[in-house]
């Protein structure tokens, strides 16, 4: 059977709290790259810098869907979609969060700000930003040329509920410490579609963890959430639910339910 395979990153390929990526993990994106009919995908939060977790198994991806959707890339191709943030939206984000300890990043292809926000009391999460993810630290997201993908962290993060309502130009990901932000019409199925419909004969199969991959997870033929996974409504949409990441056992799932 000829299939398309989508896998997130951190806490589904990616141990994020080891660092490494575990060997029953390393063993499986191996044997399915070595099949004919197989075509291998990323989707995750992450931008194109920051995919360098994966080590040498990137060379195994043909496809990869960065900044929950944002921007797909074929290893081929190039650049075959990206969706930017339009200027004037950014703004309104930022306008409505100024009074709020909330810390704002702006992130592209290949590079993050970080949005210096005096308010914000809590300067462990800059420190963390700057000195674990390299970002830079600014005044104005307005000297990044684009903005592909925001994550709005702090104390008072979550009271952005309180206005999303007037926030219909973003697509708003909620996650139990910090929001995603995307242009409405983008999440990660939206970039996995792109790249399905060059495919229309294959099973597309998907794995993820977390409150990004809802979308994900339900348009895939398969979709497989990660037994780790914090989030009811991502396992809620999942076909099957695979072992922790902790248990080192996404192999042997794989095999045992014929997803090889």
């Amino acid at each position: 059977m000829k299939r398309i395979y989508f896998f997130d990153i951190d806490q589904t390929l990616y141990h994020n709290k080891k660092q490494i990526i575990l060997p029953q993990t390393k063993k499986l994106i191996l044997d399915l790259a070595s099949k004919p009919g197989i075509i291998l995908g990323i989707a995750t939060g992450r931008n194109y810098r920051n995919l360098n977790v994966l080590g040498d198994l990137i060379s195994c991806f043909h496809y990869f869907v960065i900044m929950n959707g944002a921007v797909t890339i074929s290893k081929k191709d190039g650049i075959i979609d990206e969706n930017p943030i339009p200027s004037e939206n950014i703004e309104c984000f930022v306008n409505k969060i100024k009074n709020f300890n909330i810390l704002l990043a702006g992130v592209n292809i290949d590079k993050e700000v970080i949005l210096y926000n005096p308010n914000l009391s809590d300067k462990s999460l800059i420190r963390y930003y700057q000195k674990e993810l390299n970002y830079v630290l600014d005044y104005d997201l307005k000297l990044m040329s684009k903005i592909h993908f925001m994550v709005a962290l702090g104390s008072d993060v979550k009271k952005i509920k309180n206005f999303k309502n007037d926030l219909s130009f973003l697509n708003i990901c909620f996650w139990n410490s910090h929001v995603d932000l995307t242009v409405d019409y983008v999440n990660k199925s939206y970039g996995i579609a792109k790249i399905k419909s060059k495919y229309p004969d294959y099973q597309l199969i998907c794995t993820g963890d977390g409150s990004n991959d809802v979308e994900m997870l339900s348009y895939a033929d398969i979709g497989i959430a990660m037994g780790n996974s914090l989030y009811p409504r991502t396992k809620e949409v999942a076909k099957f639910i695979a072992p922790h990441i902790d248990s080192d056992q996404l192999y042997d799932f794989f095999k045992k339910n014929i997803l090889i």
